[in-house]
């Protein structure tokens, strides 16, 4: 019998709200005809605007989905609703085998996966010395290109940089040449300081004082060039960080030879985001034993569906790989033992007040000047809505801001309802984007939420 998602993590693998509230149309076992499961696979039918049936079938240990409708979108209605009827009645699930289309699919599906096994086997078998020279030639061949092209646009952005402050942030806050050079970054292979240099033209839009704002994140920049210049002479943990905001891939093959650190890693929250066609999936963890934090980050292209992780609260038994750096926090998960039941009290307990949060914050930043954000449990803290202003607010009177981003600021003063609360989320130094509420005996996770209610 496979184990059914929950409803959130079903919305999450939605390609758009439509779609989620199409499948939600469809998540009664009682419109399904001959629905089916084995430990790996479920799988069921449903009438269509054709004559015959659409055969829908998710394999959950991809996840990977199969519907013979025509739509475009991935998964698609059907998937989805399929999904949110084995979440809410998985009994209504037969236990027969599988029928031909059904095994046919999954064949096809292992077969493919041998074939990339066997072109993995054979690119890690020896070589001859002869080509293990020619490979070793070629591969330092595309790193000097690579070095040259980003090398080129790291120039370009300096002079740009430049240019943009001697003709002052008013003149030169158009879009055009913002986007213009973002995407120069982007041909130069250097993708983080596309994204960051985005963040920086965004900056314009958070408040009336936009331009202190903004001068602040390109004087951030201008130090992350400066780094960049001096890269072959920094230590090796700024040099990771430095590789990894700028784009440079660490293969996971290196990660996880490096040696795993165990724990019950509880999940403290989690968000998925959009930008430039790709979605990012960020999973907050925190070790019980070693009260130290982790982040799994997942990529998928648009339409594409990001890795199921556990719900807010649950454990991992496992190990973990870190990435290199001067805070190692993302990790890669290198093995499972198995899944421990939600604890709410864990959240509470890595709870810390505000001064907790400057003093671990300013701790970071100094170790890495271009910090993007922390993990942040905070306790006792009580949402409130100033005019136009998003805050919360601790017993001492002292306040920090919302996100002006965050989308649930109206649920999240309701869930209040004017007492403090216990939330975990990220705090990039200027404002705090919730991610996870205690709500009584239970979490609920802000991105769950909201895809629900979109």
């Amino acid at each position: 019998m496979a184990a059914p998602w929950t409803i959130e993590q079903v919305s999450g693998m939605a390609p758009d709200t439509a779609s989620i509230a199409a499948g939600r149309k469809l998540a009664s076992a009682a419109k399904w005809q001959r629905l089916g499961q084995t430990e790996r696979l479920i799988w069921g039918e449903i009438r269509g605007s054709g004559s015959t049936p659409y055969q829908t079938c998710i394999d959950t240990a991809g996840p990977a989905f199969k519907c013979s409708c025509p739509s475009r979108k991935f998964p698609c209605k059907h998937s989805l609703g399929l999904a949110l009827a084995h979440a809410a009645s998985a009994s209504a699930f037969a236990t027969d085998a599988p029928p031909q289309w059904v095994a046919e699919w999954l064949d096809k599906r292992e077969a493919r996966s041998e074939r990339e096994a066997r072109g993995k086997t054979k690119t890690a078998e020896p070589v001859d010395p002869a080509t293990a020279q020619r490979r070793a030639v070629a591969q330092a061949k595309r790193r000097d290109q690579r070095e040259e092209k980003m090398q080129a646009g790291l120039d370009e952005l300096q002079r740009w940089l430049a240019d943009t402050l001697r003709q002052g942030l008013a003149r030169t806050m158009e879009q055009e040449s913002w986007d213009h050079m973002a995407a120069r970054l982007v041909d130069a292979q250097i993708p983080g300081l596309a994204r960051w240099l985005r963040r920086c033209q965004e900056a314009r839009y958070g408040s009336e004082q936009w331009q202190g704002t903004a001068l602040q994140a390109l004087s951030r920049l201008q130090l992350i060039l400066d780094a960049c210049q001096r890269r072959e002479t920094l230590p090796e943990p700024v040099r990771a960080d430095l590789d990894e905001l700028l784009g440079i891939p660490l293969a996971k093959e290196t990660v996880l030879t490096q040696p795993g650190v165990a724990d019950i890693w509880r999940v403290m929250g989690k968000w998925t985001s959009d930008t430039d066609r790709l979605q990012v999936q960020r999973t907050w963890l925190r070790g019980e034993r070693t009260q130290r934090w982790a982040l799994l980050l997942d990529f998928a292209v648009a339409g594409a569906v990001l890795p199921i992780t556990p719900p807010e609260g649950v454990g991992i038994e496992g190990e973990l790989a870190f990435y290199p750096a001067t805070w190692p926090v993302r990790a890669l998960l290198k093995t499972q033992q198995g899944i421990e039941p939600a604890q709410p009290n864990a959240m509470i307990a890595a709870g810390d007040g505000l001064d907790g949060l400057y003093r671990t914050y300013a701790e970071r930043l100094a170790a890495t000047p271009w910090l993007e954000r922390i993990p942040a449990a905070l306790r006792d803290l009580t949402p409130v809505k100033v005019d136009e202003h998003w805050l919360l607010i601790d017993a001492a009177h002292r306040q920090i801001p919302l996100a002006p981003h965050f989308p649930l600021r109206w649920e999240l003063l309701a869930m209040g309802g004017g007492a403090p609360v216990q939330l975990f989320g990220e705090w990039d130094g200027d404002a705090f984007f919730p991610l996870t509420i205690a709500d009584g005996a239970r979490l609920q996770g802000f991105h769950a939420l909201h895809m629900e209610l979109s």
